[in-house]
């Protein structure tokens, strides 16, 4: 009865998104947003340098001067990555509901069922996307994969400097990159390198699911993570039909609408 009464209320399948301006990113979800990606960007290259290095330096002092600089950069980097993550993770808890965990990370039956959706608009099934304000549940699903990866290749990070670390806090905490099974450290480097790949791979199909969806939806979403508004049709979204749970911006944008009248 309970998935009935879901499909009675899908949003016609001809409705397109309309140009509404809606305030849906928050500040500290966009500054996060563009700090990870420049220092996934600035690891990367710092990383496959000390990784192999492709630079030919002209003696073995200038070779060394240039690692010494290039790890120091690296572990600025790490640095900002590591906090922007732990900022980006306490925001999902109180931030507004389009940055909530509860919205991100699929867990009820109406999230899997407008994921399937979603899915069916990117195979060609469907005509038009699901009017979402926030992140649809088909990308909350990947976002919620990357996220346990930012988590792994910090917790590897830290692993790997608290190794060579001799002493001192982070060794205390961290120097035990060598005890993980089946390899150690070097199965610790290897997750760590593994994952830069995944991540920048993940980087170029995000960038161009980001122009087409823009393209496709009309909807701004490539302005929004400067702006923080998507473009959308108000009251028409599935949070403010309360099909994946009540948002409580669009409550309150109808209890305004209501007060005008």
């Amino acid at each position: 009865m309970a998935a009935v009464q879901v499909v009675a209320r899908v949003p016609a399948d001809d409705e397109t998104i309309g140009s509404e301006p809606i305030y849906v990113w928050e500040l500290p979800v966009r500054v996060t947003h563009w700090l990870i990606v420049i220092s996934i960007m600035a690891l990367a290259a710092t990383g496959l340098y000390i990784h192999g290095p492709y630079l030919v330096p002209s003696s073995p002092i200038e070779a060394s001067s240039r690692m010494a600089d290039v790890r120091f950069w690296h572990e600025i980097f790490a640095i900002v990555f590591s906090l922007s993550v732990a900022v980006r993770f306490y925001w999902g808890f109180v931030g507004n509901s389009f940055s909530s965990w509860r919205q991100i990370i699929p867990h009820r039956r109406e999230q899997f069922y407008w994921m399937k959706e979603m899915a069916r608009y990117y195979a060609g099934l469907r005509k038009h996307p699901v009017p979402y304000a926030g992140h649809n549940h088909l990308a909350g699903l990947a976002y919620t994969i990357l996220s346990a990866g930012l988590f792994a290749q910090v917790l590897s990070g830290l692993l790997l400097f608290g190794w060579i670390m001799p002493t001192g806090p982070l060794h205390l905490l961290f120097g035990w990159g060598n005890s993980v099974p089946l390899g150690g450290i070097q199965t610790v480097r290897l997750l760590h390198n593994i994952l830069t790949y995944l991540f920048l791979a993940f980087m170029i199909h995000h960038v161009y699911s980001a122009i087409l969806i823009d393209i496709e939806e009309r909807n701004g979403v490539l302005s929004s993570m400067f702006s923080g508004y998507k473009n959308i049709r108000l009251g028409r979204t599935v949070e403010a039909l309360g099909l994946v749970g009540r948002s409580p911006e669009e409550q309150a944008r109808e209890g305004d609408e209501t007060a005008d009248a």
